[in-house]
């Protein structure tokens, strides 16, 4: 049976924000939390978090305090590890800092290579840009430096 699917306008009536629907939900903002709601406006999961983001490739990243981590759609944790920062996945691989380094992780929470930058972006048709020590170069999904 198809649950009944309410219009921006109605959520807004509910939430105090809410945001675009990806893969199936939305984040939304109500007192001051964070979480993510089906389009019937129900919440996905009972978990509220500081601050979360759309969902890509299966997962959504979410903070509380200082601890960033992404979450499957029923709010449970995809790994355990906790990071100071976490982007969406893009490319099977997400964008993290922990103690003021930057690298990627798979979608298990395990680095994806062993070396760590000073910063870096996302990948994106097989590269990614990154930076160590003042030199900027692109690196592959494995973190081998493209020359």
């Amino acid at each position: 049976m198809e649950k009944n699917i309410k219009s921006r306008k109605e959520l807004l009536k509910i939430y105090d924000q809410v945001g675009d629907f990806s893969e199936g939900m939305a984040l939304v903002y109500q007192g001051g939390k964070s979480f993510h709601i089906y389009p019937d406006g129900s919440p996905a999961y009972k978990e509220k978090f500081d601050d979360v983001g759309p969902f890509f490739e299966g997962v959504a990243w979410v903070c509380n305090g200082s601890k960033w981590f992404h979450v499957y759609p029923d709010g449970s944790p995809a790994y355990k590890e906790r990071y100071n920062q976490v982007d969406s996945f893009q490319e099977g691989t997400s964008r993290v800092k922990k103690n003021g380094k930057e690298f990627h992780i798979r979608h298990d929470g395990k680095p994806a290579y062993k070396e760590r930058f000073d910063a870096t972006e996302l990948f994106s048709d097989g590269v990614a840009w990154a930076m160590k020590d003042g030199k900027e170069f692109h690196i592959r999904p494995d973190g081998t430096i493209i020359n």
